[in-house]
């Protein structure tokens, strides 16, 4: 597997492209002034911002709320790379404390033949996870009954007969 090191990341970003029913996701990172973008699953978005959160807490890696709020309010959007615009599509994802308190982020492709690893500061991480995380939530509604996603047009629930 060819391992591409980034270093440090000045832009890290998790979003969807789309209308909901139709969104393709992607992680987003800037570094070295190249910009590299990896289509991913829902699930990997919701599971990288969510257990990433789990981990600063549990390592209790501190942050500051203003520097937070700021890349919030500075944009991490996703520029759509449209079909097929993807560096590779994400595998496997791991990150990683260093003693200096910032996170190595390694995401592998799915075919593994392929990787990138980059480091960002916990602000970094937790403005994308919180950015995320919105996101995710942001698809289409659930169905009170079966617990599936209800298209917009039509919802044939197979719980409902």
């Amino acid at each position: 597997m060819e391992l591409d090191d980034l270093g440090p990341a000045e832009h890290f970003a998790a979003g969807a492209v789309g209308p909901p029913g139709q969104r393709r996701f992607y992680l987003q990172v800037r570094a070295g002034g190249d910009i590299h973008t990896l289509a991913a699953e829902k699930g990997q978005v919701a599971a990288l911002a969510s257990q990433g959160l789990e981990i600063l807490v549990d390592h209790e890696i501190s942050s500051d709320d203003e520097a937070v709020d700021r890349l919030i309010d500075q944009g991490l959007g996703i520029d759509d790379p449209g079909e097929g615009g993807e560096r590779f599509r994400v595998g496997t994802i791991t990150l990683a404390m260093a003693p200096s308190e910032l996170l190595t982020v390694t995401i592998e492709s799915i075919e593994e033949d392929e990787a990138v690893a980059f480091v960002i500061a916990p602000e970094q991480f937790k403005a994308m996870a919180t950015v995320a995380l919105k996101v995710v939530a942001a698809g289409r509604p659930m169905c009170p009954w079966c617990r599936l996603p209800m298209d917009p047009e039509n919802h044939e629930c197979p719980a409902r007969n």
